[in-house]
């Protein structure tokens, strides 16, 4: 395997110019803030972006886990990976997260001067001082799948190579742990959009009750209480509308669901199901004798 770093201090735009550096050197795969990625894509990893203060983030951008470094050396291996990027603030970093991932030594090193004018690098850093925003190389639907109450935003860049125009797409976002404040959802929209998800099913006779907690990274998680209209499969009918509203909170939101817990309390029966149901008991009763 052939590993190339990108080396530029913090907010200098190493990940905003990330992929034209993977595309002249014909690498396919990225390490950038704890994160493996690939065409567009999440493989492996956490992101760095999601912890709540900046020691932790550093910690996570650096592999420190064993459990997170493990986890990206295996999806390394996996996909039988020829060449990948490195991407750190210093040589120190991106020589101590190539021993994390097992993949030293680093065979070439690019910095962020070699591929960036002064003027690119004075907007990134002013984008990172004064608005707190970071890139990630990866489209919008790939980070909300790990990030929760932060502000994403998609940026498209387009190039020309052998006379056909590609596009790329990355996100502009802000960590939690910037210093301009959290991004947050009234607890009032959450059960809005638990409610109206919930009654467009059928078999819904009644919603009892909506609590919502967060966790770690601000996952949250939800319990809801309903009444179900019967006969109905109890199991699979919960089963889909838990789905449903974890799909919607986290497309509308942004919002990360750890789990959406459904429980039913009760069961509305009709008078027509009752009889339908009583006549089955006596026939069952009757057929014993």
């Amino acid at each position: 395997m052939k590993v190339y770093a990108l080396v530029g201090k913090s907010g200098t735009g190493k990940s905003h110019h990330s992929m034209w550096v993977a595309r002249e050197n014909n690498i396919d795969y990225i390490v950038d803030d704890g994160l493996l990625v690939s065409d567009n894509k999440i493989i492996a990893g956490r992101s760095a972006k999601r912890e709540p203060t900046k020691i932790a983030s550093v910690r996570t951008a650096i592999f420190s886990d064993p459990e997170h470094s493990g986890a990206v050396r295996r999806a390394i291996k996996k996909n039988n990976i020829d060449s990948l990027l490195i991407i750190g603030t210093s040589d120190k970093m991106v020589n101590r997260i190539a021993d994390a991932l097992d993949v030293a030594p680093i065979q070439k090193t690019i910095y962020i001067e070699e591929v960036s004018t002064p003027e690119e690098i004075e907007i990134a850093r002013e984008m990172r001082t004064k608005q707190g925003k970071h890139v990630i190389p990866v489209p919008t639907f790939e980070v909300k799948k790990q990030f929760s109450g932060y502000f994403t935003d998609p940026m498209v860049q387009l190039f020309k190579r052998k006379n056909k125009t590609i596009s790329e797409e990355k996100t502009v976002m802000r960590p939690t742990y910037s210093y301009l404040g959290d991004f947050k959802i009234s607890p009032k929209a959450i059960v809005d959009i638990c409610t109206y998800e919930a009654e467009r099913f059928v078999v819904v006779y009644k919603l009892l009750r909506i609590k919502s907690s967060t966790g770690k990274g601000n996952r949250l998680t939800l319990d809801i209480e309903l009444s179900l209209r019967y006969p109905c499969n109890v199991g699979a009918e919960a089963e889909r509308i838990a789905e449903r509203i974890k799909e919607s909170i986290e497309t509308h939101t942004s919002i990360t669901v750890k789990a959406v817990n459904i429980f039913v309390r009760t069961l509305h029966v009709s008078r027509i199901y009752a009889r339908q149901l009583e006549k089955q008991k006596n026939d069952l009763l009757n057929s014993e004798f």
